[in-house]
């Protein structure tokens, strides 16, 4: 991924899209929108081959928006981000084929329950590279809060018309959320007592 990085940060350059002095902040953002596009990619991929497809559709439309508002704990490496991505994938798609109906109703509702309350007492959790200030957590903070009602206004829609495989996908999306956060933030406070 450095070569494609280099080549594209290169052009940039080259062509006055962008200067020395913005370099690293573009390429960041590049590497960002790259991880992302992989991570979509294996998703469609997953989702075509194990016959998923409406289910990891509606985790991602839910996953990505919150991840961005709420944040929490991030890999360092981009392969365990992609890794890790995939693996959140495979346990989406494995509960929505193995949970019967009233497992599926049962298991959405804690996941929900047990997701949005750390949602709501803990984002947005900044990293130890990507601190916020006191704006960034307002403006993060209202984000959270904001994506965090949409979910669970979904995952409403989903279990009044009685679509349950939509409805885990959505509750999963808000409990991986919030078990990252307080994955976050508790590596936070061992990297400021450390």
């Amino acid at each position: 991924m450095n070569r494609i990085l280099d080549y594209l940060m290169s052009k940039l350059l080259q062509g006055g899209f962008t200067d020395s002095e913005e370099a690293e902040i573009v390429r960041y953002g590049l590497e960002l929108a790259i991880m992302r596009a992989l991570i979509s990619a294996a998703a469609i991929i997953a989702a075509i081959a194990l016959e998923s497809a409406p289910a990891v559709i509606a985790f991602m439309a839910v996953y990505q928006p919150l991840r961005s508002c709420c944040g929490g704990y991030h890999a360092q490496k981009r392969l365990s981000c992609f890794i890790f991505s995939v693996l959140l994938l495979i346990a989406v798609i494995t509960a929505t084929k193995l949970l019967t109906d009233t497992v599926c109703m049962i298991s959405s509702l804690c996941f929900t329950i047990s997701g949005l309350n750390v949602i709501l007492f803990f984002a947005p959790v900044d990293t130890p590279t990507k601190p916020f200030d006191n704006t960034e957590r307002i403006v993060f903070r209202k984000r959270s809060l904001i994506a965090a009602f949409f979910a669970v206004l979904s995952a409403d829609i989903f279990m009044l018309l009685g679509l349950d495989t939509l409805l885990l996908s959505v509750s999963m999306a808000v409990f991986f959320t919030g078990l990252l956060l307080v994955i976050g933030r508790t590596s936070n406070k061992k990297g400021a007592i450390a």
